[in-house]
């Protein structure tokens, strides 16, 4: 993205015809409206007879969204000395207004300490501030004339340069400190979702709850947001079909009752109003079902968080614990779409790299994938020690309890397997693809050496918790080696 001046982009979309004016945005690369455009020339010539200088129009920043979390500015400006941010709306209310304005202060104020937010509503011309004990106000549009005169501007090849998504995407498990001190925010599709489920579960009579989404949707964060939301006033469990990570551990530390699945019968329903069931999709279904029944005779409620893509095993993927959700009467049923944690980049290299009859789909090649290629797998295992030391997380597949498989020759014990990160996501992954892969005569990715559980299904998990950079190991693999290398653009 380009900055631009706001009195040319307001000319160019009073002047070129509708062809020439859509060519000058996507020079800039500027996703704007015509509504939209509208309310910013209302204020450009608004400002006009403050001060005609062309240069306080400099600099723009129109329609950034901060990369892997779809959060939008309308205007931006950078400066040495402080950040500038105008939203501009046709109409709003107040209470809106002092939503997003404090929304955007706190996502600018990991680049600078004095950050300057403002609404333009251009219906009534009323120019909003939110000061700096978080209230809002209406100002003279001359106090944003002066301010712009005053900011020394910084020059960036893009504002993606000045952002890391990582301060922002909050997990329960990988950032539970910001989590448990509120230093998040969930989107507006996270916002509508809790509203109707906290209806649902504040009801007299018990009530049961399914909220789905993909990897990348804030599925988990909405669901360990929920319970933080009712811990005070409703008896809360949180029942983790898995292993309990180091994140569960921390929030047990802090006051927080969260069991594994296989200790769940130990409790008595009686003693909570709120049952909160995290990666449903790997719960057996005897266990399931006496959980519902139990559930409904103690008056308590459930929330089932699931995503069906995420199974690891043949067995969980044939319980289809969605089926059995739907099945039963009355039960409210959610689902994320809005894609919150994902980089477009690796998000569509998976998909080609699952599937290789998908050639439609283009992988900007940006730098976050990277592959190495080796043949000898002892190589591998030091390879393996060499970049964990330096800060990325390779996650390998579960072996079985009962045999050895392949994948433990080059896997390092010390590493993460796909049912410890569920739920969890990183900076940097990396994940190896030995010989035993390859495609299937549908062109979806196999694994043919004898394994537990099902290792097509563990690979997506861990590369699905991938947030910036992945890496691929490839042992002896030409064929997904090669395969990398045609769909990289």
């Amino acid at each position: 993205m380009k900055s631009i001046n706001l009195l040319s982009l307001s000319q160019a979309h009073e002047s070129l015809d509708p062809d020439e004016y859509k060519s000058f945005k996507e020079h800039y690369k500027i996703d704007i409206d015509d509504a939209e455009i509208s309310d910013v020339k209302t204020l450009v010539s608004e400002m006009l007879p403050i001060l005609s200088f062309v240069n306080i129009f400099n600099d723009f920043y129109v329609g950034y969204k901060i990369q892997h979390i779809s959060k939008e500015f309308d205007l931006l400006r950078f400066g040495s000395n402080f950040i500038l941010n105008i939203e501009v709306k046709n109409e709003s209310t107040e209470e809106k207004i002092k939503r997003q304005l404090t929304r955007n202060r706190y996502y600018l104020h990991h680049i600078n300490e004095v950050i300057h937010n403002y609404c333009f509503v251009a219906t009534n011309k009323d120019l909003y501030q939110l000061g700096e004990s978080g209230d809002i106000e209406i100002v003279p549009l001359e106090s944003l004339v002066q301010l712009l005169t005053s900011q020394n501007l910084i020059k960036l090849d893009s504002p993606d340069t000045l952002f890391n998504p990582s301060d922002y995407l909050v997990s329960p498990f990988n950032s539970t400190a910001k989590f448990l001190a509120g230093q998040y925010f969930l989107t507006g599709q996270q916002e509508i979702i809790k509203d109707q489920i906290t209806k649902n579960i504040t009801s007299p009579s018990s009530s049961v709850v399914s909220l789905t989404g993909g990897a990348g949707t804030g599925k988990t964060l909405l669901t360990y947001d929920i319970v933080k939301s009712h811990m005070e006033t409703m008896q809360t469990i949180v029942v983790h079909c898995g292993q309990l990570n180091d994140g569960h551990q921390r929030l047990i530390n802090s006051g927080w009752k969260v069991v594994p699945i296989r200790e769940f019968e130990k409790y008595d329903l009686t003693d909570f109003d709120l049952v909160v069931v995290d990666e449903t999709q790997r719960i057996y279904s005897n266990q399931f079902d006496n959980l519902v029944v139990a559930a409904a005779s103690k008056n308590t409620h459930c929330i089932f968080s699931y995503d069906k893509q995420q199974t690891l095993s043949r067995s969980e993927a044939q319980t289809n614990i969605e089926r059995k959700i739907d099945a039963i009467s009355g039960a409210y049923k959610y689902s994320l779409s809005d894609k919150i944690r994902t980089n477009k980049e690796i998000a569509n290299f998976i998909k080609v790299l699952f599937d290789n009859k998908r050639n439609n789909i283009a992988v900007s090649n940006c730098g976050n994938i990277d592959f190495d290629y080796f043949t000898d797998a002892s190589n591998v295992k030091n390879y393996i020690s060499l970049i964990s030391a330096e800060g990325w997380e390779v996650l390998r597949l579960t072996p079985s309890q009962y045999r050895n498989e392949h994948h433990e020759s080059y896997s390092q014990i010390s590493s993460q397997n796909s049912h410890r990160v569920i739920g969890q996501e990183f900076d940097n992954v990396a994940v190896v693809i030995d010989e035993y892969f390859s495609y299937g005569a549908d062109g979806k990715l196999i694994y043919t050496a004898r394994t537990y559980y099902d290792s097509v299904k563990m690979l997506f998990q861990n590369i699905t918790r991938t947030r910036k950079k992945l890496k691929l190991i490839i042992i002896g693999n030409r064929q997904i080696l090669n395969r990398c290398f045609s769909v990289m653009r």
